[in-house]
């Protein structure tokens, strides 16, 4: 809870340019204090406006209020117990047992944390972005944000029965926080695209989990893409800038753990495959207008793999006419 309140004092204190903190990191970086730009709503500020400011940390200081609210209920409603580690105990050693930690949807929820943090910090540092801070700046500071946020899930699952604080939960966390920020200093990351997609086809998670169902950890519905655009690559390039290709990674309706459960029991613990697909893709930021407002939402529904046709690689391998 520490954690969480000085994640909120530290957004308050950057939402408050007369805190002499703030005044001294925005002379200190050439801005200057805009409290009424004429810049058109969508697009990014060239100095510092404090309404602006004020208003993107104050709608993140919601978000993360209503996120707690919601994620409180979901996963950390049973009864406390003490801090322990997804180990299973207190000893710092246990920390770092990965064997335990990797049984768990066959270590797909590494994914996904790096996914949920990478949304978490990018949508914080356009944010901010748009405020008028360099996008430098902005990265990094929806890096550190992002990274708070993950440390302080890890803390509450630390004092959860069902979970644990998972140092490989959290690191994975960590990287997708900063992975906005890698993307912006290398050409090749900056045609990558992380995204998700998620499509109801049996209900094995929702019959055999013995908690509260969430669709976010309903990991064999669950598909994660790594999506690149040659033409992001190489503009030169005659490809179709609105074209990607996708190679995704998803478990089947074989996969045992904790929480779904384990006929022989531990002994039956992480079994499952693992899918993969090949599938192209749309990059909407290429196919929608060169406009503030359309590349903001290209920017958003490239979050999402959309369904087209897929080539499954698996025990059941497959070529789906689409695949959602």
């Amino acid at each position: 809870m520490r954690l969480f309140i000085a994640v909120l004092s530290f957004l308050f204190l950057q939402a408050n340019p007369s805190n002499a903190a703030v005044s001294s990191l925005i002379a200190e970086n050439d801005s200057i204090v805009h409290p009424k730009s004429k810049t058109p709503f969508f697009k990014n500020d060239s100095v510092l406006n404090v309404k602006r400011f004020a208003f993107v940390n104050g709608t993140a200081l919601l978000a993360l209020v209503g996120s707690y609210h919601y994620i409180n209920n979901a996963w950390w409603a049973d009864s406390k117990k003490s801090f322990h580690f997804d180990g299973g105990g207190g000893n710092i050693a246990q920390a770092f047992d990965f064997g335990r930690d990797a049984i768990y949807a066959k270590s797909l929820d590494k994914v996904g944390h790096f996914y949920g943090a990478r949304i978490t910090s990018d949508i914080f540092a356009r944010g901010i972005r748009w405020s008028g801070k360099t996008e430098a700046q902005s990265l990094l500071w929806g890096g550190f944000l992002g990274t708070a946020v993950q440390g302080f899930i890890e803390i509450k699952d630390g004092y959860s029965p069902n979970w644990g604080f998972s140092v490989y939960d959290w690191m994975s966390g960590s990287l997708g926080s900063f992975y906005p920020y890698f993307q912006s200093k290398s050409k090749f990351l900056s045609a990558v695209d992380i995204k998700y997609s998620y499509y109801r086809k049996h209900n094995y998670y929702y019959d055999h989990v013995k908690r509260v169902s969430n669709f976010q950890d309903d990991y064999m519905n669950s598909t994660f893409w790594l999506t690149y655009n040659p033409k992001r690559y190489k503009p030169s390039s005659k490809w179709p800038k609105w074209l990607g290709i996708s190679v995704g990674v998803g478990v089947d309706e074989t996969l045992n753990d904790y929480y779904i459960g384990a006929p022989n029991g531990y002994a039956d613990l992480g079994k499952g495959g693992y899918e993969f697909y090949l599938a192209p893709d749309i990059d909407f930021k290429g196919l929608l207008p060169k406009k503030p407002f359309w590349q903001t939402l290209a920017h958003v529904l490239n979050y999402i793999k959309v369904p087209t046709p897929a080539l499954r690689l698996s025990r059941n391998s497959k070529l789906m006419p689409i695949h959602f």
